[in-house]
């Protein structure tokens, strides 16, 4: 396993918000290393001021530019600033006043995205990125959609993502029993915190009863009413949960496609995790690492304003299905299946591929090493390793 010396977001991060003097708002999941990220962008060590220190706390309630008056030259960071209940009127003070002359760079859980997106008092003074944990292909400096590096070296053996996840703790630790250990940890510490910072949600432990119960529904078709049943709630109440729990990065929804797929579903979706450990099956344990990738891809591309591109699935009312269906643009552009070991091309990626006349039909499967084209059906069968080295 190798260890890339920088995250993937650092370098796009400086040359695009930093250089033209924007504020860089850097969310993600708890722990994924947003603030190992933002401290990477320092020249001067000293500029990293925590929400969590107390005297800086104060300072910075009284007067956001003294609270700041001994940094060095480069850029600033200021960590979980999104707890301050007035933080995006002393950010906006702050930046107008002194943002011409130094660099900022803000980090924060969830919560920093969430209120991000609330309003806008900030337009025009910032640019967003969202953080992921660790891929196959990490790299100081990602590929565009068009200059995909399949077959290159791995930075972190497909094998490993699978057994510790992808989150820098864990996965760099190299122990499955800690790495269980962690994600168990991980999702107390959202219910019983983050929700709380968020939303007052009354009965937290019915919310970690709804927690528990992704990680079963992971891959298949989102039933709220199934949910319902089982936790005896609301559909309004689990429905907003599940909102909550998309908020805190603990899980993401995909919808159906449905532009030329006829009997296509209608306000269907899927669920993921952005911590695969809890979901048993190992099979939906690739598919669920897959769709990070896949989106991880498709956040960096879309933030960095090199293309427009978002993930999506495929399926139709008679259940014929493609995993995942990647738009640029606003149209097909990639096609993923995930199989085990079936090497022979599924008959709905030929189908959806001619349908939607998707330029690339990628089949996956467990097989190490293994590649080989059908031109005749434009279908490229491969490892899973050999192609997610390949993205972002």
């Amino acid at each position: 396993m190798t260890h890339p010396d920088a995250r993937y977001l650092q370098a796009a991060i400086a040359g695009d918000a930093l250089a033209s003097r924007k504020m860089a708002l850097i969310s993600g999941p708890r722990q994924v290393g947003k603030t190992t990220l933002g401290r990477g962008l320092l020249s001067t060590p000293t500029n990293y001021y925590s929400w969590d220190d107390a005297r800086f706390r104060v300072a910075w309630a009284t007067d956001p530019i003294d609270a700041i008056a001994l940094r060095g030259p480069g850029a600033v960071l200021l960590d979980e600033i999104h707890k301050d209940p007035n933080w995006k009127d002393r950010l906006k003070g702050l930046y107008d006043l002194r943002g011409a002359d130094m660099p900022i760079v803000v980090t924060g859980s969830a919560r920093l995205d969430v209120f991000r997106r609330g309003g806008d008092s900030m337009l025009g003074r910032y640019l967003p990125y969202r953080l992921y944990p660790f891929t196959v292909g990490e790299s100081a400096k990602p590929p565009a959609p068009d200059a995909l590096r399949i077959g290159v070296q791995a930075t972190f053996a497909w094998s490993d993502l699978q057994r510790l996840g992808g989150f820098p703790e864990p996965l760099l630790g190299g122990s499955e029993g800690r790495a269980r250990r962690w994600s168990r940890l991980r999702i107390e510490r959202l219910v019983t915190e983050d929700v709380r910072d968020l939303r007052n949600v009354r009965d937290l432990r019915a919310l970690r009863q709804l927690a528990d119960l992704l990680p079963s529904r992971v891959g298949s078709l989102l039933s709220i009413n199934a949910l319902c049943e089982v936790l005896q709630l609301s559909f309004a109440t689990v429905r907003d949960w599940l909102t909550v729990l998309g908020e805190l990065y603990n899980c993401f929804e995909l919808r159906a496609w449905q532009a030329n797929v006829a009997r296509s579903l209608q306000q269907a979706t899927k669920l993921y995790l952005y911590d695969p450990l809890p979901v048993a099956d190992l099979a939906l344990r690739r598919e669920n690492l897959v769709a990070l990738h896949l989106r991880k891809a498709c956040h960096y591309w879309t933030d960095l304003a090199i293309a427009e591109c978002e993930l999506w699935f495929v399926r139709t009312k008679d259940g014929a299905e493609v995993d995942f269906l990647l738009t640029r643009e606003g149209k097909p552009w990639m096609l993923v299946e995930c199989k085990t070991g079936d090497t022979a091309p599924a008959r709905q990626l030929v189908s959806y591929g001619k349908l939607l006349d998707c330029p690339h039909r990628i089949q996956l499967v467990e097989v190490d090493g293994y590649d080989r084209e059908y031109p005749e059906l434009g279908v490229r069968v491969m490892g899973y390793e050999r192609f997610l080295a390949g993205l972002v």
